[in-house]
């Protein structure tokens, strides 16, 4: 008869806490509702910058914002959906 072998991590809860969760869920929350809302809003600025030119003289300026709005879509993502 074989005895199955024992890993380091065998006594070990690898479930999460829940209180340690519920802090995580604090946490990210409030992450995400600004993420949206920078990720939703943002774009609303290209358009006087593009109208101006400042685009053409600031072209790392706009690159950034360009990039953080990627970031805050992706970030932004989960906010107010049913998990």
């Amino acid at each position: 008869m074989s005895v199955p072998e024992s890993t380091p991590f065998d006594g070990i809860d690898t479930e999460p806490r829940p209180a340690l969760q519920t802090l995580v869920d604090l946490a990210v929350r409030p992450v995400r509702f600004v993420a949206f809302w920078v990720a939703t809003l943002l774009p609303f600025t290209y358009f006087p910058l593009l109208a101006t030119g400042v685009v053409t003289t600031h072209r790392v300026a706009f690159a950034g914002a360009v990039c953080l709005n990627a970031v805050a879509f992706v970030v932004g993502h989960g906010y107010k959906r049913p998990e």
